[in-house]
């Protein structure tokens, strides 16, 4: 399968970046110190044109429930507005990605289908690091207002969930491989979730707050369009908060078992 211009083809077929391939669920999820030592010098290249995309109406969308990363089908109105999407979205993209989620799934192939396969110049690519947090106990209980999210606060999760910080790893690391492996001005099209797209926004814009981060919404298929040229740390991700749960993780690590 050749490469769309703009891809860099030995990085592609060695399996390091998320581009050229038809499923990419097994992509890298880089360390934060990784992170933090590539991003602090900046990444740069030529623009890449994002327009990202939200999924169609779900079923638990419509019942006001969180889904996180449980799979549930669109709704009659979801089909809509994928149908709508369609005709919404740009000319052929270069390379078009969505989540390895059922919706996410969906919400493209109708899109797709209605443009007679000619959404992007190669399949449509999987890359799970754009699924939706994991939000655990709270998946499939009623929606409600999380006061840390309120506040910004990136660090906390729901037991057996996700923090956005945790997500944030995941997002960064799906960029740099985008940023590293484009040697050209690309359009690229993203269908992902509300939590990825807060993210993404953030990182791309350049946000430095994270409660202006987490206050963004987005709306079922719901677009967005920016432009990508130099990668670096986001300002509203503060370090001395990654050094602080680093340390914590390994005094729990260390910690004698209680044998009382």
């Amino acid at each position: 399968m050749s490469l769309p211009r703009g891809f860099d083809q030995k990085s592609a077929s060695s399996g390091s970046a998320p581009c050229g391939v038809a499923d990419y669920k097994l992509a890298t999820v880089y360390s934060w110190d990784s992170l933090m030592r590539d991003l602090g010098a900046g990444l740069t290249g030529p623009p890449i044109e994002l327009h990202l995309v939200r999924h169609a109406q779900t079923v638990a969308n419509a019942r006001h429930v969180v889904a996180g990363q449980s799979e549930v089908d669109l709704t009659f109105r979801g089909y809509l507005q994928a149908f709508l999407l369609a005709f919404r979205l740009g000319p052929e993209y270069d390379i078009v990605w969505m989540s390895s989620l059922r919706r996410s799934h969906q919400t493209l192939d109708l899109a797709d289908r209605l443009r007679l396969g000619r959404l992007s110049r190669l399949p449509i690519c999987t890359d799970a690091r754009l699924n939706e947090r994991s939000l655990g106990e709270l998946e499939g209980s009623p929606r409600r207002r999380i006061g840390a999210y309120a506040i910004g606060d990136l660090s906390y999760a729901p037991e057996n969930g996700e923090s956005y910080l945790d997500l944030a790893r995941r997002i960064l690391s799906f960029l740099v491989d985008l940023r590293r492996n484009v040697r050209h001005k690309t359009r690229v099209l993203v269908s992902t979730h509300a939590g990825p797209m807060r993210l993404l926004v953030g990182i791309i814009e350049q946000f430095d707050d994270a409660k202006a981060v987490l206050a963004l919404k987005f709306s079922n298929a719901q677009s967005y369009r920016c432009t990508l040229t130099n990668l670096n740390w986001p300002a509203f991700i503060q370090r001395g908060v990654l050094i602080e749960r680093g340390r914590q993780s390994m005094e729990t690590t260390n910690r004698p078992p209680d044998n009382s």
